[in-house]
């Protein structure tokens, strides 16, 4: 399929001038340097892969499985668009749809029960003793949506992938059966559009995402950042780097779509209603790639956007920052944040894939941030409250900051109107103590808790996550997490602050009688 060119939009036009002026031939070629792998690198990549190849085909053959192909996808692949030491290999194997039949013919519920044992069957006795005959070290079954393997050889991260092999029509017409299903489709589509020069655009817009700690399901800020798809498909919609960044700054108001619809149009869509922003896929026009993108990242990343044109148009020349990579900051919170911070950490058994072990915590965070804001009834409790999650490897933390850490043990309730006799009558009943203040009757209450700590360290053990245990301990990744939520989302959260002491009083003080 080949890919159209989106014509450059009015919001934007100008940051596409300032772009080029911003890369100059030497900027972008220190980038590059810095960024491309060696041939090295690549060499032991093609050849990780093809021994991996030759070894599910030898096993294949020899247990007589059919299969249509075995592919590396993602950037390592094909699309070649990886970046120098942070690239892993997906290794994909595509399933004749027509050889499970009868799994495919089953209704959602028993068809994924059955997906799973299939998938569970081929990583035990296919994908595992094809890895271990090429001695490949930490050789584990994973989960996802469907179990897959893991393994490191030669240093480097690989997965081993099963999939169905579905036409593209059939695929746009009736939806794929794996989540995985679609990546081939799209690997084709982005090296029949890729040419040379676009593919050093990619590489340099994922260096610049990445050092926003916005990419992917490793991005800092929210639970989704923006995917390596997302990006190559950016630089080919637009034609170009600059038009792409450029693009990205503003695409909360301005879709980058095929079909050139509106941001309006796109939202009257039901399964779009929800979506922050619009990239949509041209293998299948009826999905958003950035339907899961968080508002957080794509904020932050705008952000980064116009830090970067305004260092560069403030005649700062050397902007090597923004696209080489570097670890977030374990620095201290600053002293009026601190007091506010809260932190807790986990380390993973590796039984269950990283991103189900990061999207339950997100829901734990959510139910934090939701108790700590109000009481039961609906009053205040601990005020405004940010919480975000981060993770290094085996280590996850989860972030609060909150208003108020310790509150008051009684709090004042409002009650019915006092023009209300009923409903007053009843409340002097159920609180023979209440007293009238500015039209309403108030009783002052117990509260449960007057810990922030305490509230979110009881809702952490209420709702353990399998294959995470909390740590005795906290590291860096808990320190980076209490940065991240102090430097890049407090200024994005406006309705949240530090400074409402005076609020914070008068909501929790007894109305005078």
């Amino acid at each position: 399929m080949e890919a159209k060119v989106l014509s450059a939009t009015a919001p934007f036009a100008d940051w596409v001038r300032a772009l080029d002026e911003l890369l100059s031939p030497v900027l972008r070629q220190k980038i590059l340097a810095r960024i491309v792998p060696t041939r090295e690198e690549i060499g032991r990549q093609n050849q990780v892969t093809s021994s991996l190849v030759e070894a599910l085909g030898r096993r294949a053959k020899a247990m007589g499985l059919q299969y249509s192909f075995i592919e590396p996808q993602g950037s390592t692949g094909r699309k070649q668009t990886q970046l120098r030491g942070a690239a892993d290999i997906d290794l994909f194997v595509g399933l004749r749809p027509g050889d499970y039949s009868d799994i495919l013919a089953l209704q959602t519920k028993e068809r994924h029960q059955s997906l799973d044992d299939l998938l569970n069957r081929l990583v035990e006795t296919w994908f595992t003793p094809a890895a271990k005959d090429l001695r490949a070290t930490n050789v584990r079954k994973t989960y996802s949506q469907h179990p897959f393997l893991s393994l490191v050889m030669k240093g480097l991260d690989v997965d081993i992938i099963g999939c169905f092999d579905i036409p593209a029509n059939e695929l746009a017409n009736t939806g794929p059966v794996t989540a995985v299903d679609r990546t081939v489709h799209h690997t084709r589509y982005i090296v029949a559009n890729l040419n040379d020069r676009m593919r050093e655009d990619v590489r340099i817009l994922k260096s610049f995402v990445r050092t926003s700690h916005a990419y992917g399901d490793i991005a800092a800020l929210g639970k989704m950042g923006f995917t390596g798809y997302s990006l190559e498909l950016a630089v080919i919609m637009t034609g170009g780097l600059d038009s792409a960044i450029a693009a990205i700054r503003d695409l909360n108001e301005a879709p980058l779509d095929p079909m050139q619809r509106s941001i309006d149009t796109l939202h009257a869509i039901a399964q779009f209603k929800d979506d922050y922003v619009f990239i949509i896929d041209p293998t299948d026009m009826r999905r958003n790639v950035a339907s899961s993108f968080t508002r957080r990242s794509c904020l932050w990343l705008s952000r980064r956007i116009n830090e970067l044109i305004e260092k560069a148009q403030g005649g700062k020349r050397d902007l090597m920052e923004f696209f080489i990579e570097r670890p977030i900051p374990v620095e201290p919170l600053p002293e009026r944040a601190a007091s506010h911070a809260l932190a807790f950490e986990f380390v993973s058994d590796e039984s269950v894939h990283y991103t189900v072990l990061r999207d339950k915590l997100y829901r734990i965070a959510a139910k934090i941030e939701s108790e700590l804001e109000r009481e039961k009834n609906g009053e205040r409790r601990f005020g405004k409250v940010l919480t975000e999650v981060y993770f290094e490897g085996t280590r996850f933390s989860l972030g609060i900051l909150v208003e108020r850490p310790e509150i008051p043990a009684m709090y004042p309730r409002r009650g019915p109107s006092t023009s209300l006799d009923g409903p007053c009558v009843e409340f002097r009943n159920a609180h023979p103590d209440a007293y009238e203040k500015d039209g309403h009757l108030w009783v002052d209450e117990q509260r449960q808790w007057t810990s922030a700590s305490d509230l979110s360290r009881a809702i952490i053990e209420e709702h353990r996550v399998r294959g995470l245990e909390p740590s005795s301990s906290l590291t860096d990744v808990s320190r980076r997490v209490l940065y991240i939520l102090s430097t890049y989302v407090m200024p994005l959260e406006t309705e949240f602050s530090l400074e409402n002491e005076e609020e914070f009083k008068r909501a929790n003080a007894k109305p005078s009688q």
